[in-house]
């Protein structure tokens, strides 16, 4: 296959980079080349995160504008402020144009209030007619072109990124570089100038002086806090108001003065301020170039944030009734009026309490009122109490709609009586939603129009809840293992290393030029690689998710992470452990900070019995443990240790916490594996948020990797492991004996014979049966399994043991084989005719992808698990680079291909793969696909380089705990080139075979 080839100008550097454009349809614009630049409508969802991990972003849109801005610790992910640059070039007719290329034409109708002309946005103003988006990460680079202007604009977008240095990497700032060349004869005089509203506060914000900028704050916040935009020009001039008026005043003034090239200098003003702006004026003779950096720092240490915490008693009731849908909680629906009982609000699930009603005397035939919520009648419910005893209990049904209950109360007319609302479960659906109680001579009341002789006892649209009063029981006393400290607030880590935007800013400036080249030495030692186009665009675009609101650190400096983020808050908190197992990259980066991971898992999360919470609490405290522990979740922690401490090197690291891994170990064998047969047996809750009942190959190969590396790490330290070592011998067998059918792994669906209850009445996360889902446990066993079916994840515990270092104890030929059938039944290149009524916009009608599941030898069950039919970017690249480690390198290939065709810039943003929410953390599973076909991997115990290309010769990026560089084989011998840091090699191992290394 021939390639053509492109050049690209990126700060300062003229690169060479391969052209290889993947396939388009009839009528189609030319695609956008893989791991190359976008242009045209490939340019129209292109938005590229700039800031630092666990700081928050702002993103560079492929046409030059700013989006996505989420600085306060939390997504907003519709936050486009009014913001953009702008030159006047003086002589010209048309010489005034934003620095962007033309607005997208999604942007002009269909969002929110472009019905009514979308006022308030800057899309009308003149743009460049075109623009080349590259990205090199962590800098991205924007070529505009257009026929009015005389000069070459290229815009390069960065922010810190050092593998080794989380602590630089995590700076609450950026920059975007305007870079402009004259290649006329004549001069060129012109003024660039950077305008904004102050977006961090509509209404009542102050906009204050700042060196060469402005700063935006709010009015309730200190001067300590804000966002500060700055140039390094010492002859900018600086607008603190722009012109006060009304309609569209300020915007229409602002561009005169562009346009005329008139450089307002206004002070800072008391009161509100429409916007700022900077300019810089600057004159080029024939030849000449210039580069203005916009810098960009924000500071917002107070955050309002937490999650999963256990708390006193009574917090479950607020001092006031809950609006409607408290923070990361899914839509609450079915309420009536503006208020209702909601325990989830304000701190989630990790609350409890009971509020008692004031006795009422039973004066009519019925109790009507609305429930909703969790399930559990002794722990989430409303009930009636009569002479102390409970008579009648409703609750919801595990959703967040509150449904209409009805009590008759014949029996007890004239009788005095209580309301008593519950909660006392901390576990997922550990809440309770009520609202509108009313007593009825009528079985069917209207709740919404209730008739007039009906009597309303509560509606909870006032203030408080009046008489109602929160009550203590012996469950509510106290959660010694979860309640919350004087503060339970999430802290930024920068928060704790700065005291002040000042600091940020001075920090910024006096750093800015060395914390750039560092960052250039990661970008061009990465994308030196000579490896596929499709693999480097995949992994380096994933490494966005470190700058996204999916990464948090806090004060401390222990990392934290959401699944992903949705719209406005974070989705699915706690560094959930099933998810974040796929993610490779921050191990090999930034191996300090995964290591606190670890910390938390089994030294924070875990309790004296070895249950782990795989979702940790924020801030990192100990949770409470009334629900699953995550099978695949706990048992991938395991392999993780392993993979850590090979990758630092710290023996007395794995040392202190072996004993944790140990109770991890042996409460997973004694919850899922009782009998002691190597397979995990037991319902076992996994990354699909069900419960696989009967062995499986995608759970028992955790659980045989896991055995691997407790193994390993017991003969390091001399500890006994003769009965996990059995134990792996007989789930290797089950495995290969049982699960295997010939193709692929499957699942033995089992429920019966166990210690576990009856499906209906085991604890579940969201398994509801209703009478149809009782007829269908009846013939197929319990909900949500899959059988015969092909899972894509049906190896996957055998994939994790693989990048850890470890021995993949299943069979070599199996695997491979499982993982043919899955690229062979599970790979589709049109998804028109496929059936999914779950989430579709993952992958949908004309593209391809790699399904979760088929079943290609029939069984499929009525309702398999839940997400069988999906697509998962974070699957989709483990399985390719399972299969490149099985020298499948074209079959792996096919897959990111796929994938990163649905990523091309047209319909989604090539650097925000979504799963459940944006920036979806399995995806950095991409990091894998750089191990899987070269073999490359670097043990600092034994300071080891182990190579095993599939792929030849090559070039690769290697990231250690101490430094980072290139590695790979020229005419089969191996070499390495350190571009930061050190990583001192004592052998190489080339294909099992030792070489001596070239080029160190």
């Amino acid at each position: 296959m021939t390639r053509a080839a492109k050049l690209f100008l990126i700060s300062g550097m003229l690169l060479l980079f391969p052209f290889s454009p993947h396939a388009q349809g009839k009528g189609e614009p030319p695609a956008h080349p893989f791991n190359g630049a976008y242009t045209g409508k490939y340019l129209d969802r292109v938005a590229f995160p700039i800031g630092g991990m666990g700081a928050g972003m702002f993103c560079m849109e492929g046409t030059g504008s700013v989006s996505h801005l989420s600085v306060r610790n939390k997504p907003e992910m519709f936050n486009e402020p009014f913001a953009f640059a702008a030159l006047s070039v003086k002589g010209y007719k048309h010489g005034a144009k934003v620095l962007e290329t033309r607005v997208p034409t999604w942007k002009l109708f269909g969002q929110g209030g472009s019905g009514n002309g979308a006022s308030g946005k800057n899309y009308g103003l003149p743009r460049f007619e075109k623009g080349t988006f590259l990205p090199r990460f962590p800098f991205a680079s924007l070529k505009l072109e257009d026929q009015d202007i005389p000069l070459d604009v290229e815009i390069t977008g960065w922010s810190p990124f050092i593998p080794t240095d989380e602590d630089n990497s995590g700076l609450p700032a950026g920059a975007m570089e305007y870079h402009f060349t004259n290649n006329t004869a004549q001069p060129v005089d012109a003024i660039f100038s950077w305008n904004s509203r102050n977006f961090i506060s509509a209404g009542n914000g102050r906009i204050l002086p700042a060196k060469n900028g402005f700063t935006l704050t709010s009015e309730n916040e200190k001067r300590t806090s804000g966002f500060t935009v700055f140039v390094d020009d010492h002859n900018a001039v600086v607008d603190h108001c722009w012109f006060r008026g009304a309609w569209f005043d300020p915007l229409t003034i602002l561009w005169k003065n562009i346009e005329s090239g008139n450089m307002v200098a206004n002070p800072e003003v008391d009161g509100e301020s429409p916007g700022a702006s900077l300019y810089v004026p600057f004159r080029l003779l024939p030849g000449q170039e210039k580069t203005i950096t916009v810098n960009f720092c924000w500071y917002f240490p107070q955050t309002g944030l937490s999650s999963g915490l256990g708390v006193k008693t009574g917090a479950a009731f607020r001092d006031n009734p809950s609006a409607g849908t408290a923070p990361h909680q899914q839509k609450v629906s079915g309420f009536l009026g503006k208020q209702l009982v909601n325990t989830f609000d304000p701190l989630g699930d990790g609350q409890t309490g009971i509020l008692q009603s004031p006795p009422f005397t039973i004066t009519k035939r019925y109790l009507s009122f609305l429930v909703g919520g969790g399930n559990l009648e002794d722990k989430t419910s409303v009930n009636l109490v009569i002479d102390g005893k409970i008579i009648e209990t409703a609750t919801g049904d595990q959703r967040e709609l509150l449904v209409q209950k009805t009590w008759d109360l014949k029996a007890w007319a004239g009788k005095e009586a209580r309301i008593r609302i519950v909660d006392l479960c901390t576990s997922p659906w550990g809440h309770v939603l009520a609202d509108n109680f009313v007593l009825t001579d009528l079985e069917k009341e209207n709740l919404r129009n209730p008739s007039s002789s009906a009597a309303m006892i509560a509606d909870f649209e006032q203030s408080g809840y009046g008489d109602w009063e929160k009550v203590a029981s012996d469950e509510t006393a106290g959660n010694p293992e979860g309640e919350v400290s004087a503060d339970p607030w999430y802290k930024p880590w920068y928060s704790k290393r700065f005291a002040s935007l000042g600091e940020v800013v001075q920090y910024w400036g006096m750093h800015y030029s060395g914390l750039k080249k560092k960052s250039e030495l990661f970008r061009d030692a990465f994308f030196a690689s000579s490896l596929p186009d499709e693999v480097l665009e995949a992994v380096a675009a994933n490494l966005t998710i470190l700058k996204s609101p999916t990464v948090l650190r806090q004060y401390d400096g222990r990392l934290w992470g959401w699944e992903g983020c949705s719209d406005d808050v974070g989705c699915c908190a706690g560094s959930c452990t099933h998810v974040w197992n796929y993610a490779q990259s921050i191990p090999h980066l930034f191996p300090a900070l995964e290591r606190t991971l670890r910390e938390t898992e089994f030294q924070v999360s875990q309790n004296a019995e070895g249950h782990q919470n795989f979702r940790a609490a924020l801030p990192i405290s100990p949770p409470s443990h009334n629900f699953h522990a995550a099978a695949d979740g706990q048992l991938g922690g395991i392999m993780k240790v392993y993979r850590d401490w090979r990758i630092s090197g710290n023996t007395s690291w794995m040392k202190e916490i072996y004993p944790y891994v140990k109770r991890s170990l042996d409460y997973c064998i004694q919850s899922w594996d009782p009998k002691h047969r190597g397979c995990l047996e037991e319902p076992h809750h996994n990354t699909y948020d069900i419960e696989f009942w009967g062995p499986d190959g995608m759970c028992t190969s955790f659980y045989l990797g896991a055995l691997t590396s407790f193994v390993e790490m017991s003969k390091a330290l001399d500890e006994p492991y003769e009965f996990y070592y059995n134990l792996l011998l007989r789930g290797k067998k089950i495995m290969e004996e049982e699960l295997f059918n010939g193709e692929y792994f499957i699942q033995k669906i089992k429920w019966s014979g166990l210690e576990a209850p009856d499906p209906v009445k085991a604890q579940s996360f969201h398994t509801r049966y209703s009478e149809e889902a009782l007829e269908i446990l009846k013939k197929e066993g319990p909900k949500y399994q899959y059988g015969t079916g092909c899972l894509s994840d049906g190896i996957l515990g055998m994939w994790l043991a693989t990048v850890c270092g470890l021995e993949e104890v299943v069979d070599h030929e199996k695997v491979t084989s499982h993982l043919r059938s899955v690229h062979a039944y599970n790979l589709k290149t049109d998804l028109t005719d496929h059936v999914n009524p779950q989430r579709p916009t993952y992958a949908c009608g004309d593209e391809g992808g790699l399904l979760l599941c088929t079943w290609p030898a029939g069984g499929e069950l009525s309702l398999p698990f839940v997400y069988s039919n999906e697509v998962w970017t974070g699957i989709e690249y483990q399985v390719a680079s399972h299969l490149m480690f099985k020298g499948e390198v074209e079959k792996g290939l096919e897959i990111v291909r796929e994938c990163r065709k649905r990523y091309d810039g047209r319909v989604r943003n090539p650097f925000n793969e979504y799963e459940c929410g944006n920036w979806y953390a399995r995806a950095m599973s991409s990091y894998g696909m750089l191990q899987g076909l070269t073999g490359v991997r670097y043990d600092a115990v034994d300071q080891v380089l182990y190579i095993d290309s599939k792929i030849g010769d090559f070039t690769g990026f290697l990231s250690a705990g101490t430094g980072f560089g290139n590695v790979g084989l020229k005419n089969g011998h191996p070499f390495v080139r350190t571009a930061y840091g050190k990583i001192p090699i004592r052998k190489v191992l080339v294909s099992g075979v030792e070489k001596k290394l070239s080029g160190s």
